[in-house]
């Protein structure tokens, strides 16, 4: 079977579970009273069914479990190691949904935050354990660390963002699509078939999570597509040497990474706590500009595609390709973020 037939069935299972999944999880967030309540950090005004992550954790899965029972001849599907990577995401996976159930549940009081950094080091060193880390140094008491941070930090990147309507799943899904290009184009199977797994399962809980939003993702979400898009990341090849691959998935998601990074830095430069939720992401501060909120979003999925473009880019031409045509981009950004963070918030 053609490689991109195997992907076309790969991305309309996940798509398919999850435009099913988000209903079900939707009625179970009611009947368990799993609701995020309106407060003055928040942007919505009625109490909303949290657990909708459940639905792309599951899509996702049912995808990837159906990509194993397609004949792909000479794909590293069928491969022994293959294998122990995804039994190792699928257990790095786990206190990542539990954690995030149990904040989407008692969402009042929250679980403290080291009981969910706990969760993502624990996460972190079980995919280590198989093998899933950064060689950016090669050497591992420096790449070990590396891996450790790159994980927590993408993961908390995309919880973060997840502060409007549709943002993070269509941010994710914008992001995974870039990931499944590059990936598709060197040839890399796996790394391609969970990229587009995990396209397909935002985009179809983003049906339901569009502004107005009838269900959010919660923690079980965000953590779960944090986490896979780190993964994702470690494992993705681009022409040059290791530490390019890297750059250009640092490249990928520079939109979160810059949302965390603005958000970091005001805080600290306001002397308030970094972990609090607040309304002084980038889209909020696109939204004191003037712009409604489902235009907001919609400039945020913009710049992510253009970093997704020039990701792209950058992948294919190598180091100084990447040079030419990243650093513009990078003087943009910070640009950018010293506008954003004179706007009052």
């Amino acid at each position: 079977m053609p490689y991109a037939l195997a992907y076309l069935i790969v991305f309309i299972v996940a798509l398919a579970a999850s435009l099913v999944g988000t209903p079900l999880a939707r009625r179970m967030a009611h009947r368990f009273g799993v609701l995020d309540q309106p407060s003055v950090r928040k942007v919505h005004r009625t109490p909303t069914p949290l657990l909708g992550g459940l639905a792309i954790y599951a899509g996702f899965w049912v995808s990837v479990i159906a990509a194993t029972r397609l004949e792909l001849p000479t794909s590293d599907i069928f491969l022994p190691a293959t294998t122990l990577e995804l039994t190792a995401i699928f257990l790095a996976t786990i206190p990542l949904v539990v954690v995030g159930f149990l904040d989407d549940k008692y969402k009042t009081q929250g679980l403290p935050p080291r009981a969910k950094f706990a969760a993502q080091f624990l996460s972190a060193g079980i995919a280590s354990a198989a093998g899933l880390e950064l060689r950016v140094f090669d050497t591992l008491w420096l790449d070990l660390p590396l891996t450790c941070l790159w994980v927590v930090g993408i993961t908390n990147a995309i919880n973060l963002l997840d502060n409007m309507d549709g943002l993070s799943a269509g941010a994710t899904a914008i992001a995974a699509v870039s990931f499944f290009t590059i990936a598709a184009m060197n040839g890399q199977i796996l790394v391609g078939s969970l990229a587009i797994a995990l396209a397909g399962a935002c985009l179809g809980f983003l049906r339901y999570n569009f502004n107005p939003a009838s269900v959010f993702m919660g923690d079980t979400g965000t953590l779960f597509m944090g986490f896979l898009l780190a993964v994702i990341g470690m494992k993705l090849k681009a022409t040059g040497p290791a530490w390019w691959s890297f750059i250009v998935a640092i490249a990928v998601l520079a939109l979160p990474i810059f949302d965390t990074s603005l958000v970091t830095v005001y805080r600290i430069w306001k002397r308030q706590a970094v972990s609090q939720g607040g309304k002084d992401h980038t889209s909020h501060r696109l939204m004191k500009l003037g712009l409604p909120k489902s235009q907001a979003v919609l400039v945020l999925y913009g710049a992510s595609a253009i970093a997704g473009a020039v990701a792209l880019v950058m992948a294919r031409g190598g180091v100084d390709a990447g040079i030419l045509y990243g650093l513009p981009v990078v003087v943009g950004a910070v640009g950018a973020g010293l506008f954003l963070a004179r706007v009052d918030v």
